[in-house]
């Protein structure tokens, strides 16, 4: 199958899973991932590997998007109002899942390099599925704006906390001699410093172009235009220089929203503009999914699994109570937390280029795992946002295909 026939079949079973899915109370983003089992190399193999390579581009205009809605979280008034809170609590379930993993990895006999790549993995939650379930249940209140503002520092710590595990790990074998101790720290450090401060300094400059764009345009399609050009070019920049188009399309929204008074505007256009792209996004992400890894998960997986979902439920738990936030969160934010994908799955592909010796561990159980809480994360996110009474949008509607 070529792949425009691939990407037809792929919008056409998405619209259904889409509507079939509401008669089981699961989310539609779900329904979108089982599609692309379905479809994928796993099932039925209607979409290749080669379909997958060649429709990549979309799902990384996809993400680019959903980050950039996202990165909205980051307005200065709101910011101003839950930032410190939401800073420390997004460390206080960070840190515990993180813990939880490494403890868990020694303890079942994984070495200690890769037990600590596996705890900084551990860290990230996806913000595109979180972010749908959001939007499809209208949700709005304490708990919704928390895990905005957490989905989006969660990535960001994960991505500082992986750098300074690999430091460590370089530095560990720096000492014995291979390398001397500042250009070892300079070796390791470096990427970090440039992926974090570069990313946020292409995202705002991509976003003051935005900004200072959008408020002469004024039809739809000319919004439509410029803010897909927008993001294509920013994540485009980001790969060439090897900056985190995930930290730099966040940091666009940033911009944006703190800049332009045209941002509600143009938000609510790509809201409307955005789900075909949703759609593709998460088909292609189900059939990239290898099933059949999680047959092979293995103890070491099975306490990945089980740490990480401990960790972020008790430490949401714990940091809210602490920090006295409102009940809702307390009580149900941890389990908005479980689903992991894209980050994830990067940080394994940066370990196999930086460690290839850990490597093979840490793919296996991410890998696995990723094939789990992906399809389980979003119904849990969604249950939580009913339970919390959050969510407008309380009945399935009506099949219509």
């Amino acid at each position: 199958m070529n792949e425009l026939s691939s990407l037809g079949l792929i919008l056409l079973l998405a619209l259904g899973a889409g509507h079939l899915v509401k008669y089981v109370r699961i989310p539609e983003v779900t329904g979108y991932i089982l599609a692309g089992v379905v479809l994928g190399p796993s099932a039925l193999g209607w979409v290749s590997m080669r379909n997958l390579a060649a429709l990549e581009i979309l799902s990384e205009v996809a993400l680019g998007l959903i980050l950039f809605s996202v990165g909205t979280v980051f307005e200065a008034a709101r910011f101003r109002r839950v930032g410190r809170q939401v800073l420390l609590l997004t460390l206080y379930e960070s840190a515990l899942a993180a813990i939880l993993v490494v403890v868990g990895m020694l303890a079942v006999g994984v070495e200690w390099p890769a037990a600590l790549l596996l705890g900084a993995i551990a860290i990230a939650t996806a913000p595109a599925s979180t972010l749908m379930v959001i939007r499809e249940v209208d949700s709005e209140g304490p708990l919704t704006d928390s895990l905005l503002a957490i989905i989006a520092l969660n990535n960001i710590y994960c991505i500082i906390a992986f750098s300074l595990a690999g430091t460590f790990i370089d530095l560990s074998s720096g000492l014995d001699g291979t390398a001397g101790l500042l250009g070892t720290l300079y070796g390791a450090l470096y990427p970090l410093v440039w992926q974090l401060v570069g990313s946020v300094a292409l995202g705002f400059l991509v976003g003051l172009l935005l900004a200072r764009w959008a408020a002469m345009v004024k039809e739809t399609g000319e919004t439509l235009i410029l803010l897909g050009g927008s993001i294509l070019f920013c994540v485009g920049v980001a790969r060439l220089l090897e900056l985190s188009p995930l930290i730099a399309s966040m940091a666009v929204g940033a911009t944006m929203v703190n800049l332009s008074q045209r941002s509600q505007p143009l938000f609510e256009t790509l809201s409307e503009a955005d789900p075909p792209f949703y759609a593709i996004f998460f088909v292609l992400a189900g059939a990239e999914l290898d099933l059949s890894l999680v047959g092979s998960l293995g103890l070491a997986g099975v306490v990945y699994l089980l740490g990480r979902a401990v960790g972020k439920f008790l430490g949401a738990r714990t940091g809210a109570r602490r920090l006295g936030m409102a009940p809702t969160v307390r009580q149900y934010l941890g389990l908005t937390l479980l689903a992991q994908a894209g980050l994830a799955v990067g940080l394994t592909i940066s370990t196999e280029h930086r460690f290839p010796d850990i490597a093979p561990t840490v793919v296996a159980i991410v890998l696995a795992s990723v094939a789990i809480y992906e399809m389980f994360g979003p119904i849990s996110t969604r249950w939580a946002l009913m339970r919390s009474g959050e969510a407008r949008r309380e009945r399935p509607e009506e099949l219509v295909i």
